[in-house]
């Protein structure tokens, strides 16, 4: 067996593939939360799942385990503030919401106002993943609202979606290289 891979060089690795940027919000009748996921992917069309890890440390982690369901806010590109906001470790749940429009839903869960779409999911898993849980969440509601593109982390930084590349741009696919008979 090889040597493991270092976690630094890793890192720098996974930072060159895009991943979309959303909200996690949860709550409960005595605390609210929300994180900044760049993990998030859809599972499968049926049922509706989604998917997206935690650190374990992340306070957002156990909260996420007590509650039964929470909200995936996806972010437009006017809402990399929101982004932002929800990365900081050291605030509170009173903190990440004090300055937010928000509203609360009946099951106790913050609604970020004014976002592209919330998906509205019930747990349907958490999975140990080493120092995270991967969370499996089955979409029960969706609100789709203003679409105002999207958010992406890439290098480091958010980036917008960008122009889209047409097939004709790209060089022909030989198809005896990628495994076609």
């Amino acid at each position: 067996m090889s040597d493991p891979v270092d976690a630094t060089e890793f890192r720098l690795t996974m930072r060159r593939v895009p991943s979309p940027v959303v909200v996690i919000t949860m709550g409960n009748e005595s605390e609210m939360r929300g994180i900044t996921i760049g993990s998030f992917t859809s599972v499968s069309l049926d049922p509706p799942l989604i998917s997206f890890n935690v650190t374990r440390s992340a306070q957002s982690h156990r909260l996420l385990q007590e509650t039964d369901r929470f909200a995936v806010h996806v972010l437009g590109e006017s809402q990399v503030h929101l982004a932002n906001h929800f990365a900081k470790p050291h605030l509170t749940g009173e903190e990440q919401f004090e300055n937010v429009p928000h509203q609360i839903n009946a099951y106790g869960t913050p609604i970020i106002d004014d976002v592209t779409s919330v998906l509205y999911c019930v747990c349907h898993d958490v999975l140990p993943a080493e120092d995270h849980s991967l969370f499996l969440g089955r979409v029960v509601e969706l609100d789709d609202r203003v679409d105002d593109g999207a958010v992406l982390y890439y290098q480091s930084s958010y980036r917008s979606v960008g122009s889209e590349l047409r097939s004709s741009l790209l060089p022909p696919v030989n198809s005896s290289a990628s495994g076609s008979s």
